[in-house]
Parts: C-alpha cells; structure tokens; sequence
C-alpha cells in the first residue's frame, strides 16, 4: 500500500482502492517518510507512536499512534452516490490537534480504538478450522492462508491478509508450503466488476487448494505456452474460477497429472484444446462444473481421459458445445464414473469410450440430447451404461411397446388382443 503525504494540507491519505489500514501500517509508512525528510524542517516529525511492549504470556501493550501539529488522516474521496465505510483497526489513533480524521466525499470511517490500554494475542482457532473445513467434504485446507490479488498486490507482501496481498500466483505459490494444506484466496478487486487475468497457474506442491469467487476472477491467457492450469501436484484443489485459453495455439484450459485432484464449481469455456484433460492420474474428482465450447483448435473435446486415469468420478457436470463431450481412449484406464451429468450438443458423441478401456461405468441421471454421432460409443471392455443413462429414449420405448402390443398382432396367424386400442397408446404415450 502506498500512502499520500500531502505537506501543504498537512493530509495522510488512503488511496481508494484500500477501505481499511491497520496503525502498524499507518506507523511504518510515516516512519519512511520520516526518515527521508531533512532534520529542521516544519515536518520532520509527523506523529509519535507509543506502545507494544510486552507484558508477557503473548500480551503486548496496545498501540497509540498521535499526530502531531495539524496532521490527519483521509480516505480517498469516492465518486458516489453510495458511501463507502472505511476503518482504521489495530490501535488507538489521536491527534494534538483534536480530530484525527479529514473529511473526504462518500466515505464514513470508524476508528476501532482500543478499549484496554493492552493488546492480547490469541491463539489461533484450531479446533474452529478444522471443524468448518471438515464441512466441505474433500480436500480440506487447514493450513496457512494466501491472499492473491492481480489488482492491487504486491510480491513484496507475505500474503497473510487480504490488504497484505501479493499480486502474482507464481509469488503465492512460492510462499505456499508443498504438503502443509495451504489455502489461496483469490481476489477481486477490478473497478469493472471482473477481474481478468492472463497468468498461467503451474501448481507444483502437494494438497495446495486454489478457491476464487466465481465469474468475476477469470484466468484467459494471451500466450500459447502452456496450459491456462497445469495440476502436476498430487491432492489439489480448484474452484470458485472462470476459465479460458488464448484465442491461438491449442492448449487445454486444464491439465491434471497429479492424484485425487478436485475440480468444482468452474466454468471452463473456449478452450482451444480439451476443456479438462486427465492423464496419468487416479481418483480425481470433477463435479458442479461447466464445460463448454472446447476444441476451437480443430483438436479437443470436453474431458478427455489419457493413459493411466483410473478411479475418476465425473458429476453433475453440464458439459457443451465441444467437438465430444467427454472421450476415454488410452492405455491403462480403467474404473472411471459418470453420474447426473447434462451432456449435449457436440458434433461427435456425448460419451466415447475406447478400445481397451476397462470397467466405465454410466450410471442412472445423465441427460443427453443433440449428440450428432450418438449419445455414447462404447468400444471398451466391461463397460456398464443404464438405460436412462445412454440407451432407449422414453419415445423409443413406447414406441418399441406400442409394436409389441399392437403392431405385431394384427396379421393373420398372431395372437388376438382384446384391448381397446386408443386408450392403451395414450397410456404408452405418457411414457414420452
């Protein structure tokens, strides 16, 4: 964060983009500008700071921070017309001059002063972590927690808050330890509303987990040298993201080589190769996601399944628009799961399951529709597709009914049927 010194105004101001600082901060950027003053002049001091010694037992004496002569501290005027409430947390601030605070247009800022002239240092909630995390179900982050934010970060921060931020993946990948549960935050934080951002993610450490906000944080490169998300690490998780490719090259927009990867709640669209491609990998896990639009290269379906994925389970996906919507072809791939999932429009096939492919199973609560090749193609060994899942469609089975019943009895030589024939092809009707 950088603050504003206005000498003339005797004015310490908070740029817009920040709606809250700590005194420590606060203390430390007056103490640079201090330090770079010349001795003798009006403002060679700014403010005095008082407290933080320690009592003992993690209790430290609370901070005050008093402005000297006539300085004070402003939030950045907002354009309007909502106000933005801004704080100033983690001590005491005062003034010689009376108030601290210089008005500025559309911000309220509140002072969370310290009710006790001591600052106690808790000990971190553990027990409260790791119950809310075990509350999600897979992949559980219980380790330390980084803060990404493309639009107001800086690499030099360590990441430990939001306002403390770094600006790049590859800095809070570096802070991250390999192993340790560590949790990324993205942020956004663009005046549009959605923050793009042309960073390619290599994630290379064990059990990191990478959580965005949805739509607004959108990955969409602009180079064509890697994968818009390469998951080489074993237990990684992403969500929360909106994913693309550059519009050259073809690149898939994610790549999984790593063990019990889950990919949930994304959005992965215009991918110039496969939207997700799998290989090398065992259990993984891909549920609530949207694939759609891949393969704009000419080459690419919507999941793709390489050599040596096993174990995979693919769920309650809308998966769209792709060359195929999901292909398993390769050696080495055995026991993969599709359930509950909306697989429609491709050009090729919903499901093409290769020669080799042993044990897929399509199970009950998938919805196919506009497949131009067909809903599935099997090709594999021990392959298990229910009915409602890849077969008949409710109108083919009337249909197939209506001719058994009706259709194959009534030439000469067949068994008579009594029935009245109208309202039995009503009842079979209601089938579709």
């Amino acid at each position: 964060m950088a603050l504003v010194f206005d000498f003339y105004n005797s004015i310490i101001e908070v740029p817009s983009s920040q709606t809250s600082i700590d005194v420590q901060t606060l203390i430390n950027e007056i103490r640079d500008i201090e330090d770079e003053l010349t001795p003798g002049l009006a403002h060679s001091q700014i403010a005095e700071a008082f407290g933080k010694q320690d009592l003992g037992g993690g209790v430290l004496v609370g901070i005050t921070l008093v402005l000297l002569d006539n300085w004070k501290i402003r939030f950045q005027a907002r354009p309007g017309p909502e106000t933005v409430a801004c704080i100033i947390t983690g001590g005491n601030v005062v003034a010689e001059s009376g108030n601290p605070l210089a008005p500025s247009a559309y911000t309220s800022v509140t002072i969370a002063q310290s009710s006790s002239p001591t600052i106690a240092t808790p000990e971190s909630d553990t027990n409260l972590l790791y119950l809310i995390e075990s509350l999600t179900g897979h992949n559980k982050g219980i380790g330390q927690f980084l803060y990404w934010d493309p639009i107001n970060g800086d690499d030099t921060n360590d990441a430990s808050k939001p306002i403390k931020a770094v600006a790049t993946f590859a800095q809070a990948h570096t802070l991250a330890i390999a192993g340790n549960n560590d949790v990324v935050f993205c942020v956004a934080r663009d005046t549009s509303g959605t923050t793009i951002i042309a960073e390619q993610l290599n994630i290379t450490k064990n059990n990191l987990k990478v959580r965005g906000p949805g739509y607004i944080f959108q990955l969409k490169p602009t180079t064509e040298t890697a994968p818009t998300i390469a998951v080489v690490a074993d237990n990684v998780e992403i969500s929360g993201l909106y994913i693309s490719t550059a519009d050259t090259g073809s690149q898939n927009a994610v790549t999984i080589t790593g063990d019990n990867a889950l990919v949930k709640d994304v959005w992965i669209t215009g991918s110039r190769g496969s939207g997700i491609s799998l290989s090398s990998s065992t259990r993984s896990y891909i549920t609530s996601s949207v694939i759609e639009g891949s393969g704009g290269s000419g080459t690419g379906d919507g999941i793709t399944f390489g050599s040596d994925t096993t174990r995979t389970r693919i769920s309650q996906c809308l998966i769209c628009d792709n060359i195929n919507g999901v292909v398993l072809s390769g050696a080495g791939i055995a026991d993969n799961i599709f359930e509950n999932n909306l697989i429609y429009k491709h050009a090729g096939y919903g499901i093409e399951i290769g020669t080799g492919v042993l044990q897929t199973s399509v199970r009950s609560g998938h919805t196919f529709s506009k497949n131009a090749l067909g809903n599935t193609r099997d090709l594999g060994t021990d392959t298990f597709i229910e009915t409602t899942a890849g077969g008949a469609s409710p109108s083919e089975i009337a249909d197939a009914v209506w001719d058994e019943v009706i259709a194959g009895h009534n030439t000469a030589g067949t068994s008579g049927r009594f029935l009245k024939d109208a309202k039995l092809k009503a009842t079979i009707a209601s089938l579709k």
